[in-house]
Formats: C-alpha cells, sequence, structure tokens
C-alpha cells in the first residue's frame, strides 16, 4: 500500500512532544511494510538524509506566514494553501495513493482533495484542541473575547471537516469521547501516543541529587507548571536536596522570565537538546507540575520507558494507564513527596512494564494495522465525495 503522510510540523528532530508523535507514526505506518510519501515541513533545516526510514520517501513544504489579519480573523483554520495543494498533486502524480493521513492541527480542510480522488483519509489528532485553548488563562475581557473565539474557530473546524475522514485518530479515552460527540463512533479509533521500546534501552547510572522536567516552556500549559512549581513549591530545603534540570525550547526564556536568570536556587535551564533521552534516564525523578492540558504526555511515558519515577500532579499523568505514580495536587503534598522521595528502582520498573503494554511501538503498530484495515474496507459508496476540486 502506498501512504502519504502529510504534517504541518518537523518530525525531525524529534526534541518535542508533538514531533514525537508525528514522528513515530510515520515509523510504525512504514514499519507495517508500507511505502510511505512524507510531506514535512523542516523548520530547522537538518539535513533529512541522516533520518532516513526503510520505506519512507520524504518531500518538504515551508511553514506558512500569516499575516495580522490571517491570525485575526482565523482564516488559516479554513483556507487551503496552493503551494501544500500542488505539492500533493505532484506526488499523486507520482504514485498511486491508496490512503493518506493527515496528522496533527488544522488541516481538515485538505481531506476534500483526497476524498475527490478516492483516497481515503485517515486524519490524526494530538489534543481535543478546544479543550485545551479554554483552559487558557485569560485575565481581561479582551483576552477572554479572544479565547472564545479561537475555541469556537476549532470546533467549527472539527464540524466542518474531521467527519469527513475516514477515520479520526485520537490519543486519550477523553478524546475520544469528546470526538465521539460530531464523529460517527466506529470512525474514532485510540492510538495514544507511544515510543519505540527498542529506541529506550538505555542503562545509565542514576544521579541521586537531580530532578529533571522536560517540556516546550513556549506553550502556556508548562510555563504555567514550572511557575506553580518555582514560585508555590521550590524551597531553599528542596534546594539543598536536589538540583532540578529545565530541559527543552524556551526553558532559558522561562526560567529567566519568572526568576530573572537562566540558574536560580539550583534550579537551571538547559535550553532546547536534540534528545532528552539522557537526561531522563540520568535524573533520579522527573517532575511533572501541570495545572492545564489533555491527551497522554509524551514527557510522562518517556520517563516510563526508561524507568524513571514520576512525581507529577494528578493533571500531569490524566489518562495514561498506570498505579505507580507519585501523585500531590497542593504545593504541601508535592513538596512532601519531593522530600521522602529517595529514588525507587522498583517503582522505575514497574513504569517500564506499564509502558510496554500500552505505549510501545509494537502494540501501537497493530492498532495502526487495525485502523487500516477498516479504511481500506470502507464501502467507496459510503465514502467518496463526488465533488471534485
Amino acid at each position: 500500500m502506498n501512504i502519504l503522510f502529510f504534517t504541518d510540523i518537523s518530525p525531525f528532530p524529534a526534541n518535542g512532544g508533538e514531533k514525537i508523535r508525528s514522528n513515530y507514526l510515520l515509523k510504525a505506518l512504514a514499519r507495517l511494510g508500507h511505502q510511505v510519501i512524507a510531506l514535512v515541513q523542516n523548520e530547522e533545516g537538518v539535513d533529512l538524509a541522516n533520518y532516513q526510514v526503510e520505506n519512507v520517501v520524504f518531500y518538504t513544504h515551508a511553514k506558512r506566514s500569516l499575516d495580522v489579519v490571517d491570525r485575526l480573523a482565523g482564516k488559516h483554520y479554513f483556507q487551503r494553501s496552493g503551494t501544500v495543494l500542488q505539492l500533493f498533486g505532484e506526488v499523486c502524480s507520482r504514485h498511486k495513493i491508496d490512503v493518506a493521513v493527515l496528522d496533527y492541527g488544522y488541516i481538515g480542510q485538505y481531506i476534500r482533495f483526497f476524498t475527490s480522488r478516492g483516497i481515503r483519509v485517515v486524519l490524526g489528532t494530538h489534543n481535543a484542541q478546544p479543550m485545551i485553548t479554554q483552559q487558557v488563562p485569560a485575565k481581561n475581557i479582551i483576552a477572554k473575547i479572544r479565547r472564545f473565539q479561537l475555541v469556537s474557530l476549532e470546533k467549527l473546524h472539527e464540524r466542518l471537516y474531521f467527519k469527513k475522514a475516514a477515520a479520526v485518530l485520537v490519543v486519550s479515552e477523553d478524546d475520544r469521547k469528546y470526538h465521539e460527540r460530531f464523529i460517527g463512533r466506529e470512525k474514532v479509533f485510540f492510538v495514544p501516543n507511544f515510543l519505540d521500546e527498542k529506541e529506550y534501552a538505555l542503562s545509565c547510572k542514576k544521579q541521586p541529587k537531580v530532578l529533571v522536567m522536560t517540556a516546550n516552556f513556549g506553550q502556556y500549559m508548562n510555563f504555567q507548571g514550572l511557575k506553580w512549581f518555582v514560585e508555590e513549591v521550590w524551597n531553599q530545603e528542596l534546594a539543598e536536596r536536589y538540583d532540578v534540570w529545565l530541559v527543552g525550547r524556551r526553558s532559558r526564556e522561562a526560567l529567566t522570565q519568572l526568576t530573572g536568570a537562566d540558574k536560580w536556587n539550583n534550579i537551571v535551564a538547559l535550553g532546547k537538546v536534540d534528545d532528552v533521552k539522557w537526561y531522563i534516564s540520568v535524573a533520579n525523578g522527573v517532575i511533572i507540575p501541570l495545572l492545564h492540558g489533555a491527551g497522554t504526555r509524551l514527557k510522562c511515558l518517556e520517563a516510563m520507558a526508561l524507568s524513571t519515577p514520576i512525581i507529577s500532579t494528578s493533571k500531569g499523568v490524566e489518562g495514561v494507564a498506570s498505579k505507580h505514580f507519585l501523585i500531590a495536587d497542593t504545593p504541601e503534598e508535592f513538596r512532601k513527596v519531593i522530600l521522602d522521595f529517595n529514588g525507587d528502582e522498583a517503582i522505575g520498573q514497574a513504569l517500564r512494564e506499564d509502558f510496554m503494554r500500552e505505549y510501545s511501538a509494537d502494540v501501537n503498530t497493530q492498532r495502526l494495522r487495525r485502523v487500516l484495515s477498516y479504511v481500506t474496507n470502507v464501502r467507496k459508496s459510503e465514502y467518496a465525495d463526488v465533488q471534485m476540486d
């Protein structure tokens, strides 16, 4: 089978949650033995030859720039890029495409290009985005109006386009319930965030004084979680016992905004790294002090895969199938858990076992196999869109 895989992000290097999701979806499709023609962005200008995947051919497309009018009016939720459409046409002229997988963000407006050509579409979601947008803090009436506008536009996009796909992938059971409100239940498939267990078979000596938080700190839920941790949880007693490493995009900027420096009271921001695995692997524990968000958090799955204990709020591990997290939801409880925590190899091993049962590449490659089997067996009369572009 020939699969066209399209995403509006750059899967390489896989140094962020959304990148990791797209990266492993792409690899899993190829792992099933299909020929994958991947249309991806390459914002960091990496040499894709260094990221070759068997059975995958790469094409790149540039990030679409949005002017002020586009952003204010939300036109990008519905408009299609002529450049992207041209690239679709070129790929379809060179390859007989059987299935198109459109992954991440608001790209449902491209579904009709494929349905009008009899090509079935799998639409991949990374979150129920309106649920997250609704959680964005709004401190004044203007911010509240803007938040309402964005939530409304996101919901409208979903209602207009998502049901036109042959199948929709969701990453959590809560997201499944959300999407089943307006998409036929039989078309919604649970494929959680997952990782290739072979790439997480590291054996590093733990550093007993080190805790790690990994995130894209430019996202509001991660910044707000860090703010809560720095201002409400962290104190001198903790600083005398542990060092905290902040690893990920905009971690330096976030800590500087909160404290005035990228090193503060034994918390150090290390910035963006190409691969967070080593940092998680050597840490005595991973902290996930999140107060907002949805979906299955890859920062949590990476710690599980690397057998590193997790100290988190309930929100930080929401929807992840394990009973082996150390949970605390108030500053006092979070502080106490860290003070009482001395590392626990048994907890780390239990988390790894939970990861293997639900979030490994082996398990989720088979889930994707079932999705593709369903999609390719949908009767054409039930699916084809006779309107030509």
